[in-house]
């Protein structure tokens, strides 16, 4: 049932016989009620500042006034409520937090293109008297939904997503083991998701036989997955995330060295793990680019770590001969395919990695690393560093 505007109009003026119907359909009384209080303190203010006279019955400056004002604020309702029915729809998940403000929200909103203006938006939230009732959650929103309903859902502080939060340089289990404990999805449906061909992007496919098919391409991030929602669903978010972080630039750049995509993310996720501080990561990677070029063993403690399905800080002999293609003290160039899954630092020292004389590198404890052109210089480093 449709309900009447409840907004009055001054004494001798008609919205009706002014040619339009002040019925909006599906407002709630409290945004009735706070719309008519706006219109309401407009009308008198724009009464009390008009012109003397005006009989019973004449459009006198101070009606004319109150009318277009009232015109205004219907408008307005109808910008609020009407759904963005011309806008193609798209859904993105949205984080509000707890100190975030009705501008940070409205900014976060247009950067996912989910409202055209964030100046409407805050209008809305002023004009509606909620700009401090919005709370912290996670929510779906389609770039379709109207003003009102993006606001309800804001407002509403029922969160229709998981938190999901992959740290850079986790492997397919350890984010599996994320994933089950934070979402209804199981580790074991997780793993068989993130093993399945069809779900990558053609340049994802290695040529080799790799533990998980999809490793180093889940691209570490915070993830809002629905209630509810399937692995599959999960893994293709992952993928798609990398993708888009993978732009147009960096494709061309990476083309430029002669290593195909599949390739340069191994060698991300190489340095990925072996890296703890940024300042070193770029000068790691230019130790396995050196090594490369020179057909040398990358011998990384992290193919290693990999390989073995462990982490230490150091590895004995027996250790770094296990037997596994991905041992890189055991086989030249590469392993199989990455062995965890980059993030954007990796993947961005790689791509500018200062050209270096350096063969060798070794990390104390707190995992700080020093860089050496021989091995002689290499072992002073390790005697000097590792106790």
């Amino acid at each position: 049932m449709q309900k009447a505007c409840r907004i009055r109009a001054p004494e001798g003026v008609s919205f009706y016989s002014a040619g339009f119907s002040c019925i909006i359909p599906f407002m709630d009384n409290k945004t009735i009620v706070h719309i008519e209080g706006k219109a309401r303190q407009l009308t008198e203010k724009a009464a009390g500042s008009g012109s003397e006279g005006g009989g019973r019955g004449k459009l006198g400056p101070a009606a004319f006034i109150s009318a277009a004002v009232a015109f205004i604020v219907l408008c307005a309702a109808l910008v609020y409520y009407m759904p963005a029915f011309w806008k193609t729809s798209k859904e993105a998940y949205i984080e509000v937090k707890a100190d975030m403000s009705g501008a940070e929200i409205a900014d976060e909103l247009s950067e996912a293109g989910l409202i055209e203006s964030t100046g409407l938006f805050r209008a809305a939230l002023l004009l509606t008297g909620q700009a401090g009732d919005l709370k912290r959650g996670e929510y779906t929103i389609q770039s379709d939904m109207s003003l009102h309903a993006v606001i309800a859902k804001l407002t509403s502080g029922q969160s229709e997503a998981y938190r999901l939060v992959i740290p850079e340089g986790y492997t397919v289990r350890q984010i599996a083991k994320v994933v089950a404990a934070n979402t209804n999805v199981t580790e074991e449906e997780f793993l068989a998701a993130a093993n399945k061909a069809d779900l990558l992007y053609p340049y994802m496919k290695g040529n080799r036989k790799t533990t998980y098919i999809t490793e180093g391409f889940l691209f570490p991030d915070t993830y809002f997955p629905h209630y509810g929602g399937a692995a599959d669903d999960l893994v293709r978010m992952m993928l798609k995330n990398y993708d888009n972080h993978l732009t147009d630039g960096m494709k061309k750049q990476i083309a430029a060295t002669g290593y195909s995509i599949y390739q340069f993310t191994t060698i991300a996720s190489l340095v990925e793990k072996e890296a703890k501080y940024d300042d070193d990561r770029a000068l790691i990677a230019s130790v396995f680019l050196n090594r490369l070029k020179r057909d040398m063993k990358l011998q990384s403690d992290a193919s290693v770590s990999y390989a073995m399905g462990s982490h230490k800080y150091a590895y004995n002999l027996d250790e770094i001969t296990y037997d596994s293609p991905y041992n890189t003290y055991l086989h030249e160039g590469l392993p199989p395919g990455p062995i965890g899954n980059p993030g954007l630092k990796s993947m961005e020292a790689v791509l500018n990695a200062p050209e270096t004389s350096y063969f060798y590198f070794v990390a104390d404890k707190e995992g700080h690393n020093y860089f050496a052109m021989t091995y002689e210089d290499h072992m002073n480093n390790v005697h000097r560093y590792i106790p």
